[in-house]
């Protein structure tokens, strides 16, 4: 399949009106200028041998600027480059300036003036002007002649019940006595029974560290530890000459075989993996969409299994032997 050609992207800040299929505005002024200067030398009196190479040179200065470039740039880019070039200095003379520039130039931070304690004549000052503030009296309440002959009536009436009252009064009333407790005659105490003694167990004397080392050292048999198996046990490879294979493996150690499901159809991306006796992976690959699998290059002789995974379905694993003989398409059947 051929592959399809894109366009390239322009930057939209450059992009050129186009005016006449490919021609743009600038193109079509180098055209007319180059036009223009060309009628103006034929026009001109002058010989034959000047104008001819004039009009030329004008007719064809303005169809370069505009259709061919150099070096994939437009000619008039080459052309202000060589001005540019050939009239600027190039030259330069450095004059020390005796001024510094104000960067490097040191910062000086003024002085800041010393902060100084107030003195007494402050204090006399302040003290002088809040004596010249005006004093704002608190205002009177006045009381009219009912108030006030209310008010010497109640102290009348507090002065005469304190005179009421009686001056030789008796002592408070005290509580009655609380009754004081008879004595009891002491019963007798009761003999408590007394527990029976612990038994004396005899002071065994500690082993000395000679002692301990002097002991025979006895090695008890450990059991081998059990492996447990990570992966579910394997079954053996159902092979079978009968599967729709184009073209069954020619070469020793080469697997191939099908991955059905529990109804006989095929399962197309299941994936599967190949571990060799170690349960070190040696191949990885998926089915094709008619459901089939193989594998390039040969295994190794030895033990391998074969573990598939497909979501939706189960499968056991598959275990086989590789012999270098021709192994026979194995099929793989989910389990239902």
């Amino acid at each position: 399949m051929p592959m399809e050609q894109h366009p390239v992207p322009q930057h939209i800040s450059s992009y050129e009106f186009r005016l006449i299929g490919e021609m743009t505005l600038k193109q079509f002024g180098y055209l007319a200028a180059g036009a223009i200067l060309a009628l103006i030398f034929y026009g001109l009196p002058i010989p034959a041998f000047f104008k001819w190479p004039l009009i030329f040179v004008c007719a064809f200065a303005g169809f370069a600027f505009a259709f061919l470039p150099a070096g994939e740039r437009p000619l008039i880019t080459w052309v202000t480059a060589f001005f540019k070039s050939v009239f600027s200095p190039t030259l330069f003379v450095w004059q020390k300036k005796e001024a510094k520039p104000d960067v490097l130039a040191p910062t000086i931070r003024p002085p800041e003036p010393a902060k100084t304690p107030a003195t007494s004549a402050d204090r006399a000052g302040l003290t002088k002007y809040l004596e010249s503030l005006p004093i704002i009296s608190k205002p009177t309440v006045q009381v009219d002649q009912q108030e006030q002959n209310f008010l010497q009536n109640i102290t009348h009436l507090l002065q005469t019940e304190r005179s009421l009252a009686p001056h030789g009064a008796g002592p408070a009333p005290q509580p009655p006595a609380a009754p004081q407790p008879q004595p009891t005659q002491p019963q007798p105490t009761q003999p408590q029974p007394t527990p029976p003694a612990k038994p004396v167990s005899p002071q065994v004397p500690k082993p000395q560290k000679s002692q301990i080392l002097a002991r025979p050292f006895t090695r008890f048999p450990f059991a081998p530890p059990v492996k447990k198996r990570l992966h579910p046990e394997a079954v053996a490879a159902k092979t079978g000459s009968n599967l729709p294979f184009p073209e069954p493996p020619s070469q020793p150690n080469i697997l191939s075989g099908m991955v059905l499901n529990t109804n006989g159809q095929i399962v197309e991306g299941a994936i599967l993996e190949i571990r060799n006796n170690q349960g070190v992976p040696v191949r990885a690959f998926k089915t094709n969409k008619l459901g089939q699998f193989t594998i390039a290059t040969p295994l190794p002789n030895g033990s391998y299994e074969i573990e598939t995974e497909k979501e939706g379905f189960k499968f056991d694993i598959i275990k086989f032997e590789a012999k270098g003989e021709i192994i026979k398409p194995i099929e793989i059947r989910a389990k239902p």
